[in-house]
């Protein structure tokens, strides 16, 4: 049993509750400053600092960062504490091998959903209209949020509409590791305008019924992702990534 279950074994029910509540706050902070980049690769994690920052006891943290390091997103070193994990490179070719091989079927049961069923069309067809908007607009830091919150919404109705609960599943468990990555993929401003040219040729095919074409569209989308990201990557690793790793 964790310290966190023992506490919640002896502790009145209230108060186990609470100690959960905080397990989850935290950790949902930290996973989220962790895909936004706002906690870099290799970045220390003091439980002393945590504890001031969330105004979470020591428990909780030490539980937060127990759940991160499950999900691969933290390393606890003895000795010397959690720290966020570096990025490999064959880590990420890891990452993008598995999701060319499961993202392209989810996108084939997308396509037949939005055939079928008028609404997940229409939800879809606003998704093209937004690219198409944002694609339009003069680069700005305004416009790459936009166009981040708008891809992160497209991937997740992509999920929504894949009817294998264990594709769907396994996809989405995988979304922090391929957000904190898309920070490596969008360095480069430009990569944002091919990104939504690539976004628009997956939601035309998908909206045309074109099930093959929207597979290619996105596994196309997979390899200029991962050749984006080596490039950054290789450009000045520095010690968010461990290249031999």
């Amino acid at each position: 049993m964790t310290a966190a279950g023992a506490e919640g074994a002896t502790a009145p029910p209230e108060a186990g509750r609470g100690e959960v509540s905080k397990v989850d706050l935290v950790h949902r902070r930290l996973k989220e400053e962790i895909e936004l980049g706002e906690l870099a690769p290799g970045a220390p994690l003091s439980e002393l600092s945590l504890v001031e920052r969330t105004g979470a006891s020591r428990t909780p943290v030490r539980e937060a960062l127990r759940r991160l390091a499950a999900e691969g997103l933290v390393d606890l070193v003895p000795r010397q504490g959690a720290r966020v994990s570096r990025v490999s490179l064959q880590s990420v070719r890891d990452l993008f091998d598995f999701r060319s091989l499961l993202e392209p079927a989810a996108m084939r049961q997308a396509t037949e959903a939005a055939t079928a069923d008028p609404q997940v069309r229409r939800a879809f067809a606003a998704m093209r209209s937004e690219f198409t908007r944002v694609a339009r607009r003069a680069p700005s830091q305004a416009r790459s949020r936009a166009f981040y919150e708008l891809a992160d919404r497209f991937d997740w109705a992509v999920i929504g509409a894949t009817r294998n609960e264990h594709l769907r599943r396994t996809i989405a468990e995988l979304r922090p590791h391929t957000a904190r990555l898309r920070n490596l993929s969008h360095v480069d401003p430009r990569r944002v305008e091919v990104s939504a040219a690539e976004h628009l040729r997956m939601c035309d095919a998908l909206l045309a019924g074109d099930a093959d074409g929207a597979a290619a569209a996105i596994a196309e989308h997979l390899a200029q992702s991962l050749r984006t990201i080596f490039r950054n990557l290789a450009a000045g690793p520095g010690d968010r990534v461990d290249l031999l790793g």
